[in-house]
């Protein structure tokens, strides 16, 4: 944990908002970390008891619940809040897109105007890695790596219960 307890419960809440774990999304020795970047842009694009009052409200869950019951606690206290939900579902596209949304009503279409947090953000959207791409223009292979076919790497296990497979139990 950090000493700034703005950004913990702001990577506290993220984790449960994308499906990362913190120490994902807010690395302990990260050269860059854009988790910084990400509550930077909250705070200047949003107004300042919003943030507020989102950040105590996942402050007050996490201390409040086990980790099993915060996403439930999250789901009723911040998603479905007419206030805090449309923010939450921004800030859910700012870490998979790096892009901070205009109005945050919660209705977002291929013609909302937005901002691209930074190059450095964008780089390390977590569409990317849900993916397992990289960003266009950006890569950290070496010179020729499209020669050989992708390796498919399924330990993220991100969203897996999303697609899984009916035959296999689950739901289509």
């Amino acid at each position: 944990m950090s000493s700034n307890t703005d950004l913990d419960n702001f990577v506290g809440l993220s984790a449960i908002l994308t499906g990362f774990s913190a120490s994902d999304l807010n690395p302990p020795l990260s050269p860059q970390p854009v988790a910084v970047e990400y509550l930077r842009t909250l705070k200047s694009k949003v107004d300042a008891a919003l943030v507020s009052q989102l950040l105590t409200t996942y402050q007050t869950i996490a201390a409040q619940f086990p980790s099993d019951e915060q996403p439930a606690e999250v789901q009723s206290q911040i998603l479905a809040d007419p206030q805090m939900g449309p923010v939450a579902r921004n800030v859910i596209r700012m870490w998979y897109l790096s892009i901070w949304y205009d109005g945050y009503t919660g209705t977002v279409t291929g013609f909302s105007p937005g901002t691209v947090v930074s190059s450095n953000a964008y780089t390390k959207g977590l569409a990317w890695e849900a993916m397992q791409a990289h960003p266009m223009g950006y890569s950290e292979m070496h010179y020729g790596y499209w020669a050989e076919p992708p390796v498919a790497d399924d330990s993220t296990n991100v969203g897996a219960s999303a697609f899984r497979d009916s035959s296999e139990g689950g739901q289509a």
